[in-house]
C-alpha cells in the first residue's frame, strides 16, 4: 500500500482510538492567504495549536524551538525551500521524526520520489478544503 498518498476519516480515527489529541501542534510554513486560512479553520474545529511561518528559514528556527507535532510546508517557500527544509530537519536528532507534508500541485511518482527522498512524510495537492486536511492529517498526528 503506499502510504504517501492514503487518506483516512480523521473524525471516525479520533472516535475509535482517541490518538489525534486536542492541543497537538502544528507548524505551518505558507505565504498564501487562502490557504492560511483553511488551515487555520481546520485547525480551530479540530482544537490543534497552529504555529505560522513565512518563509523556510523562519520555518526550521520555529521547527527547532516548538517542536510541533506536524509540519505542512508549502513547496516553494524564499528563504529554504521545502525540500531543503525537510533534509535539514531530518539531520537533527530533536527533529528527525516530526512528519513533514508538502502542499503542492505535484502528481508525478517522480516527484513522490524526490520529495519520500528528502524525508517528507506526505503531501496535499491543491486544491483542498479544511474538510480535506482534516481527512488526511489522521495519518501523520496519530
Amino acid at each position: 500500500m503506499d502510504l504517501f498518498v492514503r487518506a483516512i476519516n480523521l473524525s471516525l480515527f479520533i472516535e475509535r482510538n482517541n490518538q489525534v489529541k486536542e492541543g497537538q501542534t502544528i507548524l505551518l510554513v505558507d505565504y498564501n492567504e487562502s490557504v492560511i486560512e483553511t488551515v487555520r479553520k481546520m485547525a480551530d474545529t479540530s482544537g490543534l495549536r497552529l504555529i505560522l511561518a513565512e518563509d523556510g528559514q523562519e520555518g526550521l528556527d520555529l521547527a527547532k524551538a516548538e517542536l510541533p507535532d506536524l509540519i505542512i510546508i508549502r513547496k516553494d517557500v524564499p528563504m529554504l525551500d521545502a525540500l531543503s527544509v525537510s533534509v535539514l530537519l531530518k539531520q537533527s536528532h530533536e527533529t528527525e521524526n516530526i512528519p513533514v507534508v508538502l502542499i503542492s500541485e505535484i502528481t508525478s511518482s517522480s516527484e513522490r520520489e524526490r520529495l519520500h527522498d528528502a524525508g517528507c512524510s506526505g503531501f496535499i495537492e491543491e486544491p483542498f478544503t479544511a474538510d480535506d486536511l482534516r481527512r488526511r492529517l489522521e495519518n501523520w498526528l496519530s
